[in-house]
């Protein structure tokens, strides 16, 4: 019988069986945290490099601002200076043109100016730097109407000033206690910032730019245009009220991180810095920590791994492999290795206390067995005796009877007895007492039965057995002999009078557990009819045994006698209970 195929268990299942996967599991567990510390940490690094760029170009534009406000600051005060001095508006109405110390900053500080002149309450031109018309009025110039309304310093959006200059303009209002006596004013040239811009040394790859109070940038650096932050971004930047850093994607795709600091009212300096390089270098540093993390933890798989093969696995392979190879009975010694762990010791020790307790109660066992077999062939032996002496008294009773119909009844019955005897001697010869093989045994019967009746088979009447290497249980062997016994007999009592000649075939065929009996002669053949009408006994018992065998019986009269029954073989009951617990391996009692 075929041991069922075991299930495939899944491949992590599986691996989970073994020591190894479950500290692979257990130190993946374990690393959980680790990776996560480790991965926060890693984060948290990245983040750091990318905010380095924000960082940097917050500096630069605070560094930027300090300078170029520190020109509006000049103008600022310079401007405040010239509106404390009451005679500027006095010598204008007196048509003396601007005092000298106008003439005198204008002169001193041309590369940074290109003009300064005053203008009355009304808004009119009292005097100018530059050649002009005076009593022009300008009334209606932002920078007039700024200084006049907000009564503070102003500035102005980028413009050309009539000699073409790019200048920014900056007013200051006169006042007399509340009173508005009138405006000065201050052109600051563009190209100032420029320069000063050129000069500075931390200008390596920021862009600078100058906006005004309409969103108009100045390039202060060779900054391209694509380098501005979209529109958006750009007036939500000069929109703020104080400084702010952004990163955002340029007009031209480029990662840039963008500083806004506010200079004065209306204008505000940005500094764009490149963040591309910045940010591959904080992937290359992530990936770089990714890679030494997945390092240290693989190699501290590997470590654990096989450590966990040295010191536990391979200490339990070779306990495993030397308790395969022992065998029950003999003794299973202990090997510790050197350096093994006490539980794998503790196990070994414990495998060989069991081995010697198995060793010693399988010795009570065979002891047992041979007792019982002992006892049990001392049984069918007594028995046997006892068949033969019952036998003996039955044939020794049949040669005192006068009456022959009543000498053959004791006859019938010595053999019948006989036939038991000879059954429980194969029994206790065969050592198995549930079984006996089904050949000899047929044999010595037809050998037996042909002596009982005073012929010896190959004389006159030929005896013929033909049967498989079977096996067949106690049970069935009784009536299974009883009704070769009754059909041999009859056979040979018969079928062949007169000294008539002929054989005697006995046939035992096998297919799987289907055995079908033949027993044939080619006599004179049985009247069935004075059988069954109950002139004997014989074919009443041939039918009893056939029941007994769970068998279907069937009789031919013609040209010879041939009955042919065809029964189940059963299984010891050893066998049987093997079937009933599909895990007990077959053939295990035998």
């Amino acid at each position: 019988m075929k041991l069922a195929a075991r299930p495939q268990r899944p491949a992590l299942r599986q691996m989970l069986r073994g020591v190894r996967g479950r500290m692979f599991l257990l130190l993946l567990v374990a690393s959980v945290p680790v990776v996560g510390i480790a991965s926060a940490n890693a984060i948290l690094g990245y983040e750091a490099e990318l905010a380095s760029g924000r960082r940097t170009a917050t500096i630069l534009g605070d560094v930027a601002a300090a300078r170029h406000g520190a020109t509006i600051e000049t103008l600022q005060q310079t401007l405040a200076g010239l509106a404390r001095r009451s005679e500027l508006v006095a010598a204008g109405a007196q048509s003396t043109g601007c005092p000298p110390v106008v003439r005198a900053l204008l002169s001193l500080y041309a590369e940074r100016y290109a003009n300064f002149w005053v203008l009355d309450a009304a808004g009119k031109l009292v005097c100018s730097t530059q050649p002009s018309q005076s009593g022009r009025s300008l009334q209606q110039t932002d920078y007039f109407r700024m200084a006049a309304t907000e009564r503070k310093f102003v500035l102005t959006s980028f413009r050309r000033d009539p000699a073409g200059e790019a200048v920014i303009i900056g007013a200051v209002p006169i006042l007399a206690g509340e009173a508005l006596q009138g405006v000065v004013a201050g052109s600051l040239l563009l190209d100032h910032f420029i320069r000063d811009e050129a000069r500075s040394q931390e200008r390596a790859a920021q862009r600078t730019w100058l906006v005004d109070r309409g969103a108009v940038p100045l390039p202060l650096t060779r900054a391209a245009p694509l380098d501005l932050p979209p529109p958006a971004v750009l007036q939500r930047l000069i929109q703020q009220p104080g400084a702010v850093t952004v990163e955002a994607r340029a007009q031209g795709g480029a990662e840039f991180a963008y500083a806004s600091t506010p200079l004065a009212p209306g204008l505000r300096l940005l500094v764009g810095l490149p963040t591309g390089s910045i940010r591959s270098a904080a992937n290359a540093v992530l990936l770089r920590r990714a890679f030494e993390l997945a390092t240290f933890l693989l190699a501290c798989l590997v470590v654990i791994v096989v450590g966990a093969d040295l010191a536990i696995a391979r200490p339990l392979r070779l306990l495993a492999g030397r308790v395969r190879k022992w065998r029950p009975g003999a003794p299973f010694r202990s090997q510790p290795l050197q350096g093994e762990p006490d539980e794998v010791r503790a196990l070994e020790q414990a495998v060989a206390d069991a081995a010697q307790a198995i060793s010693g109660r399988q010795e009570e066992l065979r002891s047992a067995l041979r007792q019982r077999d002992l006892l049990m062939a001392e049984i069918h032996h007594r028995v046997k005796n006892n068949l033969q002496i019952v036998a003996s008294l039955l044939n020794l009773q049949a040669g005192r009877l006068r009456d022959p119909r009543a000498k053959a009844e004791f006859i019938t019955a010595r053999d019948r007895v006989q036939a038991l005897a000879t059954l429980h001697r194969h029994l206790y010869t065969n050592q198995t007492f549930e079984m006996i093989a089904l050949r000899p045994f047929l044999e010595e019967l037809g050998q037996q039965l042909f002596a009982a009746l005073g012929e010896r088979p190959g004389q006159r009447i030929s005896l013929v057995v033909e049967a498989d290497e079977l096996e067949i249980v106690t049970d069935q062997a009784v009536s299974l002999a009883l009704l070769v016994t009754e059909t041999v007999t009859n056979a040979i009592k018969h079928g062949f009078p007169d000294a008539r000649s002929g054989t005697v075939t006995v046939t035992v065929h096998a297919e799987g557990d289907a055995v079908t009996l033949t027993v044939r002669d080619d006599g004179l053949g049985m009247k069935l009819d004075d059988e069954e009408a109950g002139q004997g006994i014989g074919l009443t018992l041939i039918r009893g045994f056939a029941q007994h065998l769970g068998g279907e019986i069937e009789i031919r009269g013609e040209g010879g006698t041939e009955l042919v029954l065809r029964f189940t073989l059963r299984r010891r009951e050893a066998e049987a209970a093997g079937d009933e617990n599909p895990a007990a391996p077959r053939g295990a009692a035998a």
